[in-house]
Order: structure tokens, then sequence, then C-alpha cells
């Protein structure tokens, strides 16, 4: 496969920042951010979390979205195609929660939104989370997932790996295991507000770790002693290596889109540089004001549904290159050729 022309990273700094992106912002700090802070001195006890996905599963899909149950090897996945999705590529998603809540449901309206904006269907994962399994076993279910797309047909510079929160942690993982055991690479990496290091260090350190409007250190903290304490009841021996510490070269072009004042973005900023210095084409988009993970409210916020759009366009944009840089019949002189090539 060819590789994309090595470019150095691009920081978008946006400048959106609407009433209604205002007013989610202070209902967050007034709900879940106390919450989470509460759950840091007791970060064993899931089950309110795991009650709000069984209440997320009376939410009804996006109008226009279509849903197949597909079973993978160790847990099922969701097969969502978006209003307008084609088949001619694929979009393996990953959802977050702090790798202990969350499920398809929660994340079924947001996963529609990206399979629209890429004009891809996606496949949603059911990955199992902690305690039950370690980090490792949910990197499994997700190579599980990208295998099921390869075994559908798909190349894999026909697909395009997205996550949003911890589900970026386990995106770049899965990238990791994907490059290492010599599988097709995907087309791209798309992360919004990822999870990038389980060390509160630089979080601590940084002018934004007050200002959060989800999450305190403390909160953070508490996920990175749970997680130590899951991998030691499993028996996971050494030092856990986070994907901002990780070997970066060779991966995909990478977007990556943060808010302001959210407190992973010291994260976000030091990841595009190490992956520029890696020789990886990125991309980072600050969007000012907004919180973690804005963009599941594409349904009623503005600065959520343009941050999609541009996830689509990264996405696109990049099938389309590694598509271009396989097909020596088409003339690199000539675009009209090339887009009539591409459809």
């Amino acid at each position: 496969m060819a590789h994309v022309a090595l470019v150095s990273p691009v920081h978008s700094k946006r400048t959106h920042r609407g009433l209604r992106s205002q007013a989610l912002a202070k209902v967050l700090r007034v709900t879940a951010k106390p919450v989470l802070h509460a759950w840091s001195y007791a970060p064993s006890t899931i089950w309110p979390m795991r009650a709000l996905d069984r209440l997320a599963e009376q939410l009804p899909p996006s109008p226009g979205t279509s849903i197949e149950t597909v079973h993978l090897g160790r847990c099922k996945a969701e097969w969502i195609h978006g209003r307008g999705a084609r088949d001619d590529t694929a979009v393996l998603y990953l959802h977050g929660g702090a790798l202990i809540t969350c499920s398809l449901a929660t994340h079924r309206g947001l996963v529609s939104d990206v399979s629209r904006v890429c004009g891809a269907p996606a496949l949603n994962v059911d990955f199992r989370m902690m305690p039950q399994v370690t980090i490792e076993d949910m990197v499994s279910d997700c190579l599980d997932g990208y295998r099921w797309l390869l075994a559908r047909g798909y190349d894999g510079d026909q697909i395009v790996i997205a996550g949003d929160s911890a589900g970026g942690f386990l995106a770049f993982l899965t990238a990791f295991v994907i490059r290492d055991e010599g599988l097709p690479r995907p087309a791209a990496l798309t992360c919004m507000s990822p999870l990038l290091d389980l060390d509160c260090t630089r979080k601590a350190a940084s002018p934004f770790h007050d200002r959060c409007d989800v999450f305190t250190v403390r909160a953070c903290d508490g996920l990175a002693r749970y997680t130590a304490s899951v991998d030691a009841s499993h028996q996971v021996t050494g030092p856990r290596v986070s994907p901002i510490d990780a070997d970066l070269h060779d991966l995909p072009p990478t977007l990556i889109q943060i808010g302001s004042p959210e407190i992973l973005r010291p994260d976000a900023e030091e990841m595009v540089e190490r992956l520029g210095h890696a020789g990886v084409p990125c991309e980072l988009q600050v969007w000012r004001g907004q919180v973690h993970v804005f963009q599941a409210a594409a349904s009623f916020l503005p600065e959520a549904r343009s941050a999609l759009r541009e996830l689509g366009v990264f996405a696109r944009r990049n099938v389309r290159h590694q598509r271009a840089a396989d097909s020596p019949a088409v003339a690199a002189t000539d675009p009209s050729a090339l887009e009539s090539k591409l459809g």
C-alpha cells in the first residue's frame, strides 16, 4: 500500500461558542462533574453508570438509521447505516465511557451521525469492559471488529477507525496491534476528546485542570487507580503504557478534536506533537468553549454539527488519498479524472 505524503501537524483553533454550548457546559458542571468526582472516592462502584446504560436502551435511533446486530468472537456489535451511507467504505467505531460504562445504546445517535458524515456504515463494537476483563481483552474485541470488516471485503484503506473519550484510547491501541500484526493499515484515525494518558501528571500541571466542565484531576486519577486494581486482579504485571507514550510510527493520518477547556487538552496537544515527530500526518482541532465529546449533542448544538462535518471531510479525504495512491491508472495531474475514478 502506498502511504500518504507526510505533513506537519496542523493546529486549528475553532472560535465557535454559542449560547447553547454555554448552557450545556453549565448543566454538566453541576451534574456530571460532581458525580464523577464523587465516584473517584469509590471507583469500584459502577452500578449507577450501568443503570444509565439500560435507560439508554429506550432511546430511538436517529431518523433514517438502519441497525443490524453482529456477533463477533466474544462480544456483539451493531452495523449502523446512517442516512445516506454507502457501502464502499466503513467505520470501526469504539465508544467512550471510561472503559467501564456506556454501551451500544448510549452511542447509537453519535455513531449514526458519524456514519452519515463519513458516508459509510459504522460497526459499533460492544467490547467487554472492566472489571470483568483487562484493557488487552477490550483491544482484542475491537480487533475482532476490524477483522470482521476485512472479512466482509473491505480493504484497510477503505476503513476509518473512530472513537470518543476512552474509545479514542482503544482506537490508538487497536491501531498499534493492526500495525504490529501486519494487518492492512486503515485509511484514517479520528478521535473526539480522546483519553490518551492514564497518568495525571500532565493534567494536574495544566492550566485547564480546574476549568474542565466534566472532569476533575481526582476523577482522572480514580480511573488510573481503578485500572491498576483491575490489572492486579487479573494478574497483569508490569507498567501499563498509554498511547501517548507508545511507538507512534506508521500510524494512519490522524484527526483529534478537543474542547478548549477540557482537562484532556494538554495530552491531545502533546500527542499531536509526538505524532508529527513520528512522521504521522495529523491534525488537532481545538474547539473554543466546548465540553467533553460535545459532538454527541449534534441534535441541538450547531458547533457539534460543524465538528462532525469536519470529521467526515477528514475521513473521506484520506480514504480518497489512499485509493488514489493505490491506483496508478489515474494520473495524479488530472483532478477531474481522479474524481471520476473515485466517484
